[in-house]
């Protein structure tokens, strides 16, 4: 779809907005068949009952709300900086490692995805991520989302104009990546009150990880020996990048993380 058809379609649906067709010509060219990298998915279970009493246990004395989604977010970057391969960069057949983790949080906006990006989250409490998640997603509802503005803007120019644009903004992918996207996307499936499911990668990205909801793993809803709450975690990495040694590492130690509070 072009520019003018993409256009023509916002007219015929006044539910899909000029910012929706911007995102949407975002993903297309994120996910062009060229970029799409080998991916390869694993998954994991883990219990979740330990986390949801220190959530509980937090949220009664703390002036800042925090989900079980800030509470995971910690536990996965804790887990993420002793395997930095998963949010380094693939580009040109190079891994170029990444000094710092940006986790990129994707959140549902109208018809379209823009992001929240959390920088440096292992060395930040669980509050702090919280209200850090709670400022992206403020920002965004203001019209202030970083990237969602410079795509806007080099709509308007003409082709020489958004060359340019990209050059002097955009730069290179380790630019772009650390500037206006993050190196580590996290989605959270939850929110559509999914129990599972996997991503896909396109360069210069080389792991991203998807959190189902919460499921009691019982056999019924009457049952009086329950087990314990779970979720399911999915990690989709690069298999150029590392192999499922590295990757099933990172899952087990996020297992840990998060089941041995």
């Amino acid at each position: 779809m072009n520019k003018m058809d993409a256009r023509n379609s916002v007219s015929m649906n006044p539910a899909f907005t000029e910012r929706d067709r911007i995102c949407r010509e975002f993903q297309m060219k994120k996910f062009d068949v060229k970029k799409i990298v080998p991916v390869v998915t694993m998954q994991v279970e883990m219990n979740v009952d330990r986390l949801l009493l220190e959530r509980q246990r937090i949220n009664a004395t703390s002036d800042v709300h925090v989900t079980i989604y800030s509470f995971l977010l910690k536990k996965i970057a804790s887990a993420l900086v002793k395997y930095p391969l998963l949010y380094s960069l693939y580009y040109k057949k190079k891994i170029i490692t990444s000094e710092r983790l940006i986790l990129n949080i994707p959140v549902s906006i109208d018809n379209h995805v823009e992001y929240v990006f959390v920088q440096n989250p292992e060395s930040k409490s669980v509050e702090e991520i919280a209200v850090e998640l709670q400022k992206g997603l403020l920002l965004i509802r203001q019209g202030k989302n970083r990237l969602m503005n410079a795509l806007m803007e080099m709509d308007k120019l003409s082709g020489l104009q958004t060359l340019l644009y990209k050059m002097r903004c955009f730069k290179n992918p380790r630019y772009f990546i650390e500037h206006f996207y993050g190196n580590f996307p996290v989605t959270n499936f939850a929110t559509f009150n999914v129990t599972q499911g996997t991503m896909v990668l396109s360069e210069p990205m080389v792991g991203g990880l998807v959190i189902g909801k919460v499921k009691p793993n019982d056999m019924s809803e009457n049952s009086l020996n329950k087990g314990p709450r779970c979720i399911t975690f999915s990690l989709a990495f690069d298999h150029r990048v590392m192999d499922g040694a590295y990757a099933g590492g990172f899952l087990n130690e996020l297992k840990k993380e998060i089941e041995q509070l």
